[in-house]
């Protein structure tokens, strides 16, 4: 496949789940509920237009991201080839776009006018893209614009998880919403960020699964506490940043007491300046 094949797939997709997206506000569908009892907690889930939504689009940006990924040089060769992990775990590079979908459907129906709705989506489109674009090139950490890509996929994570975890934290909905939707978030994310580890993928997800279960539980804990919605958001990132670079050394076999003295120095400072300058 040719650069041109991988950019019209980009671009199609963008546009297939940006008009989606805007089908949310247009489409009016009965709305059904389910009690629940959780933890000695009562719970309704009402199953609206977003849940069906959230699962075509799912699923659509999943193919999406395989599409992409088969237009690389790299699955043009034969088979026989390639190892066998990119055969068979390349279900990874799904991560991040499912991610951004379910924050998308999360996030747009709270947005404060129709102005920032449209920012909103817009934003999405060229998010999407640019993670789209960031997966191809890095297909082949042998190939060159690897590193690049690379820094700009974890540099787009970061940005989307804090979003996340600011919006999150300021709806102040019940701990066992919002926590559930830290966890499966964060765990993406966190897939996003560790499958360049070069790692078996059951490894990388398992790893990525516990860092989903951290985040969630300290949401819940967070949710009692009266912080600020900055301030929140900020411990979250820290905690999650921490959490996938030590999983990440983890992974190289690299936790030495240079590393973790490092996090350490990293985590104070960034305490003492939330501290200092968030409201």
């Amino acid at each position: 496949m040719s650069l041109v094949d991988y950019r019209d797939r980009v671009s199609v997709l963008v546009w297939v789940v940006v008009m989606g997206l805007a089908a949310q506000r247009l489409l009016s569908l009965p709305v059904r509920t389910l009690a629940l009892t959780i933890l000695g907690s009562p719970i309704t889930l009402t199953l609206t237009v977003n849940t069906i939504l959230g699962v075509l689009l799912a699923g659509l940006v999943a193919s999406g991201a395989e599409a992409v990924v088969r237009a690389h040089p790299r699955w043009e060769r034969e088979a026989g080839a390639l190892p066998a992990s990119l055969l068979t775990d390349h279900w990874v590079f799904w991560a991040l776009p499912i991610a951004l979908v379910i924050m998308a459907l999360l996030l747009l129906p709270v947005a404060p006018s129709r102005l920032y709705w449209l920012l909103g989506l817009i934003l999405t489109g060229m998010t999407l893209g640019l993670g789209m674009a960031g997966i191809y090139y890095t297909v082949d950490p042998f190939a060159a614009g690897y590193r690049r890509a690379r820094l700009g996929l974890n540099a787009l994570t970061y940005g989307v998880a804090l979003v996340l975890f600011l919006v999150v934290y300021r709806t102040r909905v019940r701990s066992i919403l919002s926590a559930t939707e830290v966890m499966l978030l964060s765990g993406l994310f966190a897939l996003e960020l560790l499958r360049g580890s070069e790692r078996p993928t059951r490894l990388v997800t398992l790893y990525a699964g516990i860092i989903g279960l951290v985040l969630g539980e300290a949401t819940w804990a967070l949710n009692y506490w009266r912080l600020d919605s900055l301030t929140g958001g900020l411990v979250l990132l820290l905690l999650f940043y921490n959490v996938v670079g030590l999983s990440q050394n983890a992974l190289q076999r690299r936790v030495n007491r240079r590393v973790l003295l490092e996090f350490g120095l990293i985590t104070i400072a960034a305490l003492a300046l939330v501290w200092k300058f968030a409201p």
